[in-house]
């Protein structure tokens, strides 16, 4: 038995291929980790740039002018978003005008485990604060880890976006 032992111990031909065995799933699940992070950090991003050209377009009184309803404000987000992701059926929009800076209160969106926030669209008037906040709900591809707080029961991560800005005098 005990040469066996060492015949077996002294042979190299499938050292390699082993390695490989042990070492490919722990290596293919961190290179996917790597891929769901950065792919929902650029859908994050895109949803903050989006905003922000939108917003900008209530700023100046392009939005007011032309009466826009919170779906042509929902349009215009996930039209300028680099990658949609089911923008259009999911995106979540709040826009209320503040009256106080000491009272700016920012919705969080998640609340036992199910989406909290609802649909809400005043974006007042030339020379008011108005604070827009948009939720957009994002799938990860991979759920076998946790980097957010603000997850549904389902796994589902809200990305959120949220511009305060005062609207300038319109023409």
């Amino acid at each position: 038995m005990q040469t066996l032992f060492q015949r077996f111990w002294k042979r190299k031909e499938g050292a390699a291929a082993t390695e490989f065995a042990l070492l490919i799933l722990p290596f293919a699940y961190l290179i996917f980790a790597i891929i769901n992070i950065a792919l929902t950090y650029f859908v994050d991003t895109s949803l903050d740039a989006a905003m922000n050209k939108t917003t900008r377009k209530v700023r100046v009184g392009y939005a007011n002018s032309n009466n826009w309803s919170i779906n042509e404000f929902k349009a215009d987000v996930c039209a300028n978003l680099m990658v949609s992701f089911g923008c259009a059926k999911g995106l979540v929009v709040r826009a209320v005008v503040v009256t106080d800076m000491n009272s700016v209160n920012y919705a969080s969106p998640v609340q036992n485990g199910t989406l909290a926030v609802s649909d809400s669209y005043n974006v007042g008037t030339a020379g008011d604060y108005v604070l827009v906040q948009a939720f957009l709900p994002w799938k990860p591809v991979l759920a076998f880890y946790n980097f957010s707080s603000a997850r549904l029961s389902d796994g589902t991560y809200i990305l959120s976006a949220s511009h305060l800005f005062k609207n300038e005098p319109f023409k």
